[in-house]
């Protein structure tokens, strides 16, 4: 899947500037909700080309990939579940 901009950019989010800070709000891809607010100054420097996880330092794994896919833990579990290998 080609991704064009970030999920966070997407008009299925919700962007909420609160003084320093930003709230993304929407549903994962999956249909599960989520709120992550971040501070205004990070989600900039990233948008501008920073790397993701320097950025948001603060930011579970899980809170990032939201942000940049839009894939909550759930939905890569459901799409790989069966895939791993069974130990014998």
């Amino acid at each position: 899947m080609f991704i064009d901009k970030p999920y966070a950019l997407r008009d299925v989010v919700t962007r909420t500037v609160e003084g320093d800070m930003i709230r993304f709000s929407g549903y994962s891809v999956g249909g599960r909700p989520f709120c992550i607010a971040t501070k205004l100054s990070d989600a900039n420097e990233w948008l501008n080309g920073g790397l993701i996880q320097n950025c948001f330092p603060y930011l579970g794994a899980d809170d990032r990939e939201i942000l940049k896919t839009g894939f909550d833990a759930q939905d890569w579990e459901e799409m790989f579940a069966g895939s791993e290998e069974e130990e014998v």
